[in-house]
């Protein structure tokens, strides 16, 4: 099928079930049929960077037009074998364990959250998350079975992330790998696009100082050890996010003109080791009570430089507060603020990978390999990541 019959498709399919559907159906039902109609009203871009570049600014214009306001709460219950679990949680806690609760609360392209609730607690929590890996059609190609080990390294360093439990590595017990968490209680307020709204330098500095708690902690002792560490790492993740770039069939000039201006200025990515999340935004944040209670989502830390994760902030950093606020809150906390232009590499680099995985998720997307309406998102987020990026070159005068 073409890319518009598989997008029209999942409609079909979320319209259908919509009596039964998660709430959250109806938002990315509405969000992919404004970008379709969107699509058909502003011609195609064309292939130089500066005519992409407008035409990226004249569709988020038409999208804002024709978008309707809309909000969305709730959950969905988990939908995998509850006794295979309750039997692995029972061996594991020293005693039966009878689930009494679940409920899906993310379900993201890479993987999904899972809160559950038992009865008979004994060496587990009574209050646990589930991580767990999304074996189709994970486009990421990353798996909780890495993540395991870092996360017990840094939850002992004194970041705060909920406790890790346990590892189920095989697969067996409900389909796909997880990793067993301390619940903790608080939301995300925002995503890497949508900021949490209004100024709130409160909380910003507490995100601050939550990223200096991580970055403080020592890296030389880091358990991963596929991983290249510190310099090398950023070669190697170069070299990877261009080479899949490039073999995708999509085209953009302005990604090649970030990939230009990156390898033109990549000596300023190497600084001092320390330990990254390298997806630090409000969407992996469980906000309480204006304080972070906990970072999740770990898939993308390693041995890198702080300024990647810092600069990840400027965009939320400007809406909610500063950026030099934000970097006066991390010296504050003991953290090392690195030099402005390494700062300015990162900001360009960090929304240059997430165009990478956004053209990435909107191929896999358009050709069918999502089971869902709600990862219309990635075509909101390719086009959003686009538009930073362009304009930081804008700024720099490389288009």
């Amino acid at each position: 099928m073409s890319a518009l019959a598989n997008q029209l498709a999942l409609l079909r399919d979320a319209l259908l079930k919509a009596e039964h559907s998660d709430p959250r159906d109806g938002v990315m039902s509405e969000a992919l049929l404004t970008e379709l109609i969107a699509a058909e009203r502003v011609k195609p871009a064309p292939d130089d960077a500066a005519g992409e570049m407008d035409w990226i600014e004249r569709f988020d214009r038409e999208m804002a037009a024709i978008r309707a306001p809309c909000e969305h709460t709730g959950t969905a219950e988990a939908d995998f074998d509850m006794p295979a679990l309750a039997h692995f949680l029972s061996d594991h806690n020293g005693a039966p364990a009878t689930i009494t609760q679940s409920r899906t609360v993310s379900a993201g392209m890479s993987k999904k959250t899972v809160l559950i609730t038992i009865d008979g607690a004994a060496r587990l929590p009574a209050r646990m998350a589930l991580r767990v890996d999304r074996g189709a059609n994970n486009y990421l190609g990353t798996t909780v079975v890495e993540e395991f080990d870092p996360l017990r390294f840094i939850w002992k360093g004194g970041a705060r992330i909920p406790r890790p439990w346990l590892l189920e590595p095989t697969g067996t017990v409900i389909g796909d790998p997880f990793i067993v968490s301390d619940h903790v209680d608080g939301a995300p307020v925002g995503s890497i696009y949508f900021p949490p709204a209004g100024p709130n330098p409160e909380l910003l500095h507490d995100v601050a100082q939550c990223m200096a708690e991580l970055h403080g902690i020592a890296a030389h002792d880091w358990p991963d050890h596929r991983q290249p560490r510190g310099d090398a790492f950023f070669d190697a993740q170069l070299d990877q996010h261009r080479a899949d770039w490039t073999a995708l069939p999509a085209t953009s000039a302005i990604m090649d003109r970030a990939f230009d201006w990156i390898q033109a200025n990549r000596t300023l990515a190497y600084g001092p080791p320390a330990i990254v999340h390298d997806d630090f935004a409000f969407n992996n944040m469980l906000v309480r009570d204006n304080r972070v209670a906990a970072v999740v989502d770990w898939e993308f830390a390693h041995v890198g430089t702080a300024a990647a994760d810092i600069a990840y902030l400027w965009y939320a950093a400007e809406h909610m507060d500063s950026f030099a606020g934000f970097l006066d809150a991390y010296a504050a906390s003991g953290g090392m603020v690195p030099p402005a232009e390494q700062l300015e590499f990162y900001r360009l680099w960090g929304q240059l990978r997430l165009g990478v995985m956004g053209f990435k998720a909107v191929r896999n997307f358009e050709e069918g390999k999502f089971d869902h309406v709600r990862f219309a998102m990635c075509l909101v987020a390719r086009r959003m990541a686009l538009q930073r990026i362009g304009r930081f070159l804008q700024e720099k005068d490389a288009i």
